[in-house]
């Protein structure tokens, strides 16, 4: 992603820009699959401060530019808001080297709940092997 286009990014979502910012959306735009906050860190160097990424990591993810997959205990971030990708977006793990990723051609499940419940959000996992493992 070229910085003109993180700039348009962060003036769009109201938010600042800063180095932290502009590398973080650097990195997880040109990211080929879903990251944890470990892998980030380690991506972006030491000497970043935990809170503060963890306190941009949140602000992305509620602005939207980034979404969440939670699985074993394990948050990975990737880039773009899950609604883009549907309501029942899905993410693949490959069991042998754990990589996440998004599944943008999956068709969205049909399910119905009870009656008064309200469906927020669904989080659909496929289990398998990568097509690098």
């Amino acid at each position: 992603m070229e910085y003109a286009m993180i700039d348009g990014l962060l003036q769009k979502q109201g938010l600042k820009r800063t180095k932290l910012r502009v590398a973080l959306l650097h990195y997880l735009f040109s990211a080929k699959h879903a990251q944890s906050y470990s892998d980030i860190k380690q991506a972006l160097g030491a000497n970043v401060d935990r809170s503060t990424l963890y306190r941009n990591l949140t602000t992305f993810e509620q602005v939207g530019i980034l979404h969440r997959i939670e699985h074993d205990g394990v948050t990975k971030y990737a880039f773009g808001k899950a609604h883009e990708h549907g309501l029942n977006h899905a993410h693949f793990i490959c069991e042998e080297c754990e990589t996440v990723y998004c599944m943008e051609e999956f068709t969205p499940l049909q399910f119905s709940v009870p009656k008064g419940f309200k469906t927020q959000k669904v989080q659909t996992i496929i289990r398998g092997i990568c097509a690098d493992c």
